[in-house]
């Protein structure tokens, strides 16, 4: 077996309550891991390797009906088991990508960048990239799109009045949905508080304002 299966085994294993160890260190019978498939001489081999050591129980400690395998525990330290830490996460610590796809780059380009006012990062024959206030946002060309009947992005907006005006200026045009309650701007208000209006690009991608 390799290490790795040795220890996810003996790790499995629950450690004996009656053998006194030292701190840091768990008493685990062999007979489990023998019935797991280990082979005996690779269980000592790990065990020493750990900084651990084998234990022989007296027989007159056991039940009538022990065998020697029942006997033996190897004494093996706590972090020898639970194995190194997991590394940290690194999502949470890097930056969030935006993606969007569009059947027209250039028609996408022109309402991105100037529709929306977002500053363009790059650009090549395949897609557009926008600064959206330190988020990137790359347009990516594709060959056909069904849109998604729901938000796929949307702005966090201090005052969504004056957003909306501003945008309406820039030619966009914002969604009234039937039976949704909205006033004159196309503002609704969510239950929670949370003001929300929805506008559609040029590929009839569903994109919205909240202001919290």
């Amino acid at each position: 077996m390799e290490s790795e299966e040795i220890q996810a085994l003996l790790a499995a294993i629950e450690p004996s309550q009656a053998i006194p160890t030292p701190p840091g260190f768990r008493a685990i019978p062999v007979a489990p891991a023998l019935d797991g498939g280990a082979d005996a001489r690779e269980l000592e081999a790990w065990a020493k390797a750990q900084g651990g050591w084998a234990r022989r129980m007296p027989p007159h400690v056991l039940p009538p009906e022990a065998t020697e395998r029942d006997m033996l525990f190897y004494i093996v330290p706590d972090e020898a088991l639970e194995g190194p830490s997991p590394a940290p996460p690194t999502l949470p610590a890097s930056d969030l990508i935006a993606f969007m796809p569009t059947t027209d780059l250039m028609r996408a380009r022109v309402f991105y960048g100037q529709g929306l006012g977002l500053k363009i990062a790059g650009e090549s024959p395949i897609a557009c990239t926008f600064d959206a206030n330190g988020t990137t946002l790359r347009v990516i060309a594709v060959e056909q799109i069904s849109p998604a009947p729901y938000t796929v992005l949307g702005w966090n907006v201090a005052d969504i009045e004056a957003s909306i005006r501003e945008l309406t200026r820039r030619g966009i045009v914002f969604e009234d949905f039937e039976g949704v309650e909205q006033d004159d701007l196309g503002v609704w208000r969510s239950p929670g508080g949370a003001r929300v209006a929805w506008f559609k690009d040029p590929d009839g991608n569903t994109l919205s304002l909240t202001q919290f």
